[in-house]
């Protein structure tokens, strides 16, 4: 397996690994997610509903306790007997200790006989259901038969502050009904709270009665105009936390406050959960980056490292070509390996090396040595592989046709013939040549025997026919 493989084996063992934990976490996070935007509603659900009912039973249980007071029972039974004005100094100074003495935004009583609004301030106006819209709170809270009932009533906020009116029916001891009670209280508390807690908890916070009408919001366009149709409230116990998956990661926990006969709803739109799988997946890419960076950076680092190691142990420094090292590994590689069609196996030996050394001294002969190596890469080189293999000698390992070898043959010895240096006039190389066209059937030991034996051939034509002495070059 060479390096290229280990790295690309590397680098897909780290992707596979990234993909993995990232699944793994993403997965344990949607769940531990869920799970605790489940509990943590449930928890806001009762924070809630502890400040709500904290607000609103103690007035319930005035108003209660208004509808049975015998004062005021006695006082609508006789009202029309008595001289208005009568009536309202006496209403008023009931109401007043019941506003004043408690601390409530308002206390009232209507006369179902006489229509007669009374406050803390008299008789503020004759109401008028039929014709006024603002007074059918009243016809509604009669029609529904209910003991009691709240209301809130946009109209009634002041300096944005909720006020929750405790509506509560009065009867005579016949059950003949004589009117309606009830105290107005603003709900500072749990105001306070509503837009603490969906501010900090990225909730939506609303009470909603049995029609799924919403009767608290933080909205005040919703108050008695929007419907969380989507909600179950069927069958709700008192104290069950109802847990709603709504769709699109949206989750509600719904109560049942019993006292006030709505339904507390706490909504979380999924973006925490959203957020929380951002953050993991940044990180997780944050993480991988960086892992893939410095495993990018290390095996570059060990792979250029590797690679100069093994060209400093595997080239001749002299020339820059391979040596014999790096021949004798690839043709051992080669030796019982069928070889292509086009493989040509030459041998040079460098003529005349001894006596450039001997007459002109040894960097002459480094001048033939290097002029000889030049030459052959300049003819061979972008076909094959060219070996130092020892002093004077070199070999090339190369892929061409037969009529290629051939201009290659006839480009080399123009070249050679050619050729002057600094100290050396000439330079003289005798080649040998065999491939696996002309023979087919032979491995590259045989066609290196061959080759030699071509070489010394050529070499020994050419000592011949220069009339030099081959014993002193």
């Amino acid at each position: 397996m060479n390096e290229k493989r280990i790295t690309r084996w590397a680098f897909i063992i780290v992707i596979i690994s990234f993909l993995t934990s990232t699944i793994v976490s993403l997965w344990s996070l949607h769940i531990m997610a869920q799970h605790n935007q489940r509990e943590l509603s449930k928890v806001l659900t009762a924070q809630i509903y502890d400040v709500i009912e904290g607000e609103l039973s103690d007035p319930i249980v005035v108003s209660k306790t208004m509808a049975n007071d015998s004062f005021l029972i006695e006082e609508l039974q006789n009202e029309t007997g008595t001289e208005e004005s009568v009536v309202a100094a006496q209403m008023k100074k009931y109401l007043n200790g019941i506003q004043n003495g408690l601390n409530y935004e308002a206390a009232f009583v209507v006369s179902e006989r006489t229509r007669r609004y009374y406050t803390p301030d008299g008789i503020n106006k004759i109401i008028d259901p039929e014709h006024y819209e603002y007074d059918r709170w009243y016809s509604r809270f009669v029609d529904s038969g209910q003991e009691y009932d709240l209301d809130v009533d946009s109209d009634e906020f002041s300096q944005d502050a909720w006020t929750v009116f405790v509506n509560c029916r009065m009867n005579d001891g016949n059950g003949k009904m004589l009117g309606v009670c009830g105290v107005g209280v603003r709900m500072t508390s749990s105001q306070e709270l509503f837009y603490n807690l969906e501010k900090d908890y990225n909730v939506r916070i609303r009470l909603i009665d049995e029609n799924h009408l919403v009767q608290v919001d933080i909205d005040e366009d919703n108050i008695e105009n929007a419907y969380l149709d989507e909600i179950d409230l069927k069958d709700i116990r008192p104290n069950e936390y109802r847990y709603q998956k709504l769709g699109n990661g949206r989750i509600a926990v719904t109560r049942y406050i019993d006292g006030l006969g709505w339904y507390l709803v706490v909504q979380s739109d999924g973006t925490n959960e959203q957020s929380q799988f951002l953050s993991v997946i940044l990180l997780n890419i944050a993480v991988f980056l960086l892992i893939m960076l410095i495993l990018f950076l290390a095996i570059r680092i060990i792979a250029n490292r590797t690679i100069s190691l093994t060209n400093a142990s595997l080239t001749d420094e002299p020339t820059g070509l391979y040596n014999r090292r790096a021949f004798e590994e690839e043709k051992t590689r080669l030796q019982n390996k069928a070889l292509d069609k086009d493989f040509v196996y030459l041998i040079a030996d460098v003529n005349g090396l001894k006596t450039a050394n001997d007459t002109l001294g040894h960097s002459a002969g480094d001048e033939l040595i290097k002029g000889a190596a030049d030459t052959l890469k300049n003819c061979f080189g972008k076909y094959g592989t060219i070996y130092r293999i020892g002093g004077d000698e070199f070999a090339v390992m190369m892929h061409v046709s037969k009529e290629e070898l051939e201009q290659l043959k006839k480009k080399f010895e123009e070249e050679t013939s050619s050729w002057h240096g600094r100290q050396v006039d000439e330079l003289a190389v005798s080649c040998g040549y065999a491939g696996t066209e002309e023979f087919p059937s032979e491995n590259i030991s045989e066609l290196s025997a061959i080759a030699d034996e071509r070489m010394y051939a050529a070499k020994e034509e050419y000592y011949l026919s220069s009339g030099k002495d081959r014993r002193k070059h």
